[in-house]
């Protein structure tokens, strides 16, 4: 049985195959930093909108005479929403000036370029079995233009993008468990983990002092 190749085949190869790994880990890399980018921007509208809802409860809080005044300040909970309130605004024209759904359609779009060029190289390999060694330099000379070229119009995807790209391919990046396990963490800590403490934190704050309260 024929052992599969891994990623350190191709780059012990020939420049084209070594090309042909860049591109294709380039390719999905780009392609994750788009899925990336998609989902920070659904957490973070759910998270900006959940924000404006746990700052109205709280001003509800007093209209209601839910709290006791013996427990909280009056003064206390008044200066905690105008705190909150610049918070929230400022957190706001932060997230849209990052604009993550443009910046993920460009990634988009730069994959589909790349995926365009790999399947070039992949016809231009399963039709010429054994081309001309002029025909592979000029044919490679080309497509390596071609790449960098895409490269140099599109933003660079973060490392973490490509991390996952390793950990989707980990028997062929030759990753063990655990190191898709790390990959996985630190890619949940750095997109996801702030949106779901600024979801979760607050009712758990306020729901306890509603308790203590009563």
């Amino acid at each position: 049985m024929e052992k599969e190749k891994s990623y350190k085949d191709y780059l012990d190869k020939t420049f084209l195959e070594e090309l042909n790994y860049k591109i294709w880990s380039t390719k999905g890399s780009r392609f994750n930093a788009n899925k990336r980018l998609l989902k920070v921007a659904d957490l973070s509208n759910l998270c900006l909108s959940m924000l404006s809802v746990y700052l109205i409860a709280v001003g509800l809080l007093s209209v209601y005479n839910i709290y006791s005044t013996d427990a909280i300040d009056e003064n206390l909970i008044a200066y905690s929403i105008t705190c909150l309130s610049i918070i929230l605004l400022v957190f706001g024209q932060i997230e849209n000036a990052k604009d993550f759904s443009t910046k993920a359609k460009q990634f988009h779009t730069c994959g589909l370029e790349l995926s365009k060029i790999y399947n070039d190289l992949r016809i231009f390999k399963t039709l010429n079995e054994k081309p001309k060694l002029s025909d592979k330099k000029e044919f490679a000379e080309t497509l390596s233009d071609k790449y960098e070229r895409i490269l140099e119009r599109h933003e660079n995807h973060q490392p973490i993008d490509h991390n996952m790209f390793r950990a989707s391919k980990a028997d062929y990046h030759e990753l063990s468990k655990i190191g898709v396990f790390k990959i996985k963490t630190d890619y949940y800590i750095k997109t996801r983990l702030i949106y779901h403490v600024l979801i979760i934190l607050p009712p758990i704050i306020i729901i306890g002092l509603l308790i203590k309260t009563n």
